[in-house]
């Protein structure tokens, strides 16, 4: 039997949603730890569980993130892209599809720069205007 070539690319799928959340001339964004987006800049969200509706896999997702309690929401954009990126599985080929939603209202008093998740290693309100010098994930790229 032939051990495979580490190389090998294998194609998954993902389904995210994310919200875009905005505080005068500030996006907020967190930073990947892991995954395609590794180092880069990314929207808050993520997958949603089980039984979960887009706004409750928001919701979860956010506050997990970055300690902010959405409170309502509006649709903004869907995206669907590839994105190929090396792990320790070899060369993934990601078919990311992205529900974008805009964060109408918020409670930001709980807000915390430093959560390290499970993809995520801290967040930081950034001005729209100087993200085009940082790394940035597709998802991000996608609504600039």
């Amino acid at each position: 039997m032939q051990t495979p070539p580490v190389n090998t690319t294998s194609k998954k799928f993902h389904l995210g949603i994310y919200a875009i959340i905005e505080k005068g001339k500030s996006i907020l964004l967190v930073r990947k730890s892991r995954g395609p987006y590794q180092g880069s800049w990314d929207l808050p969200g993520g997958r949603p569980s089980y039984g979960e509706t887009i706004f409750q896999t928001l919701e979860r997702e956010v506050k997990e993130e970055t300690g902010i309690q959405l409170i309502d929401i509006a649709p903004y954009s869907n995206q669907a892209f590839t994105v190929e990126y090396e792990s320790s599985e070899g060369v993934i080929s990601l078919h990311h599809t992205c529900l974008i939603y805009k964060a109408l209202k918020f409670d930001a008093s709980q807000f915390q720069d430093t959560i390290n998740g499970e993809d995520v290693a801290g967040c930081a309100w950034l001005e729209k205007s100087q993200l085009s010098h940082l790394p940035l994930s597709r998802v991000v790229l996608s609504i600039l």
